[in-house]
């Protein structure tokens, strides 16, 4: 009986991945597990060599991240210049062995190679390419001769001549992401979305928060985050397509808005702490009803909640009446909450994953941003 029963270990050998891309999927309830009363995970053998006997079938759990391999130099400058309006998280190497690291637990969303023409660069896209798990992760190779523009090669390969500027290439994939039509939902609803969007939202749907039960945990959060910032409003918000959604809040009546009233919406799109120190000063929010009466909102910071793919689900966020600033330690402090909440939503997910009366074959399986 024994032998059909795994340890997480034993199914990442099985499954040739590590054992923290094996404990993600369990920690998702995508890989059917249960938890002994020692505390200990158990997975189904079968559930494991059903996967293997069809890998075309094997979750592919993409993380919201870029990873870059950039050229020799130009790290720095990847990350100043960053993937604006991507809703991807950027990692930035400008060595091999630091990039692999980079590319566990589970795959980027997203690949950039720069020199992809030097030798071990090649091999390196060569390797990944003919790697199963790196099937829906778009690759963008960048070499001294490549094409003038973006041109694909396959439908997740793409390659491009190197520009002089990291900005400069950031530019032209963000430009071809947007015509990839990566957020596909095909509506005009008045408000910006991340490029992910259509993942992003299949990872506020699984969290199973929306609409949940309050919960006191992340009320204390919230309240811990009016307190440090002395904002008298504060709230844990979740965006979905067309509403936002307060799981916790304080200072404030209702249980969430239409998406084109959320200043949250600025913090999904920047994907970083966001400090709007005077609302009627930016002109994307000049015709947001909240900054008339009754309201009269004109201060925002927000810090994104994320899953543990790292896609922003929403935000810890701080309102006020009257025009103001942050100072350092007070951001810090809702950046650490944030990852606070983003940690307990980590934890409810575990602790639905090993309900006892839940059995291993009723979990919810499938890959995250398919």
């Amino acid at each position: 009986m024994m032998k059909d029963i795994l340890t997480t270990a034993n199914a990442a050998e099985l499954l040739g991945v590590s054992i923290r891309t094996a404990q993600l999927w369990v920690e998702s309830g995508q890989l059917p597990s249960w938890k002994t009363p020692g505390g200990h995970r158990r997975i189904p053998r079968q559930a494991v060599l059903d996967l293997i006997e069809d890998s075309a079938q094997t979750p592919v759990d993409l993380r919201a991240n870029a990873v870059v391999l950039a050229g020799k130099g130009r790290g720095s400058d990847w990350v100043e210049a960053g993937l604006p309006g991507s809703g991807l998280l950027i990692e930035v190497a400008e060595e091999l062995d630091l990039v692999r690291t980079l590319l566990d637990p589970a795959p980027p969303t997203l690949l950039i190679v720069e020199n992809a023409e030097e030798v071990e660069r090649k091999k390196f896209v060569t390797t990944i390419s003919s790697d199963p798990r790196y099937r829906q992760t778009l690759v963008f190779t960048m070499t001294e001769k490549g094409a003038g523009s973006p041109a694909a090669r396959s439908d997740m390969r793409i390659q491009m001549r190197m520009l002089p500027s990291a900005s400069a290439a950031s530019t032209a994939v963000i430009d071809s992401l947007k015509a990839r039509l990566l957020d596909d939902t095909g509506e005009n609803l008045g408000f910006a979305r991340p490029l992910n969007e259509k993942a992003r939202l299949e990872a506020v749907r699984r969290t199973a928060l929306v609409g949940s039960d309050a919960d006191s945990r992340f009320d204390r959060l919230v309240r811990l985050a009016a307190f440090v910032t002395r904002a008298p409003i504060a709230m844990f918000t979740l965006i979905t397509k067309d509403q936002q959604w307060f799981k916790s809040r304080v200072g404030f009546d209702g249980e969430g808005t239409s998406r084109d009233w959320a200043f949250c919406n600025e913090t999904l799109i920047a994907n970083e702490i966001t400090v709007i120190e005077d609302m009627r000063e930016d002109s994307k929010l000049q015709a947001n009803p909240t900054l008339d009466e009754p309201y009269g909102f004109r201060f925002y910071a927000g810090a994104p909640v994320r899953d543990p793919w790292g896609f922003a689900l929403g935000s810890v966020c701080v309102i006020d009446t009257v025009p103001r600033s942050l100072k350092r330690e007070e951001r810090d402090a809702l950046i650490t909450i944030a990852e606070a909440v983003s940690n307990l939503i980590r934890l409810t997910a575990i602790e639905g994953a090993g309900d006892a009366s839940k059995p291993p074959h009723a979990l919810e399986f499938g890959p995250l941003g398919g």
